[in-house]
């Protein structure tokens, strides 16, 4: 039996205290997405809000875009997010992706896709989490991928959609040694018809 005149636990110690999980404004703590944008703003290249970009952009380190981007992002194995200022209408591949500012196309992330309150999202996204903000603003499909085969299946359905439209394919060959090729044959034409000048002063 319990003394009486033991101190009472103190309910803010509880764990399971109804308080548990709330901050002091009251409102529902994030630690993933909070810790994920930590590790974003140490090490992380930055597009500013004065910069507009079109076609294929490719990175091996996390990203922060504040400008335009028009064509394709792919961040693979790194984070991306896009700012308040931010305006992207391309097809983006990234580990995570958190939205602040305006996504046109469709989304691929390894881990998660975060959409703010802030932000304005029109496409279809995957991955295994998807976290829309009271406020945030988004139209198109979301699908929550379960297992790793089926991550695996929509990479490989997603790779078609990160090509811009108006670069060659990747495993085109580059034009150049076909257009050394062609100088090649006039040179040869050039030395016949000297030959045959020659010939025909003798």
């Amino acid at each position: 039996m319990a003394n009486p005149l033991d101190p009472k636990p103190d309910a803010n110690l509880d764990s399971n205290s109804f308080l548990s999980g709330m901050n002091e404004n009251g409102a529902s703590e994030r630690p993933f997405a909070d810790k994920l944008e930590s590790t974003m703003a140490k090490d992380r290249s930055v597009i500013g809000k004065n910069i507009k970009f079109r076609g294929e952009l490719i990175g091996t380190e996390d990203l922060h875009i504040e400008g335009t981007i028009e064509g394709t992002v792919i961040m693979e194995g790194h984070d991306l997010s896009i700012g308040r200022e931010g305006e992207i209408n391309a097809n983006i591949h990234a580990q995570n992706i958190v939205i602040n500012g305006t996504l046109t196309g469709d989304a691929l992330a390894d881990e998660l896709i975060e959409i703010r309150n802030t932000a304005v999202v029109k496409g279809n996204l995957i991955a295994p989490r998807i976290q829309l903000d009271d406020g945030g603003k988004f139209r198109g499909s979301m699908d929550m991928v379960d297992t790793d085969d089926e991550m695996k299946a929509r990479h490989s359905e997603f790779k078609d959609k990160l090509v811009h439209p108006n670069l060659p394919p990747k495993d085109e060959a580059p034009s150049k040694p076909a257009a050394k090729k062609s100088f090649a044959p006039a040179k040869d034409a050039a030395k016949d018809s000297a030959k045959d000048a020659e010939l025909a002063d003798s």
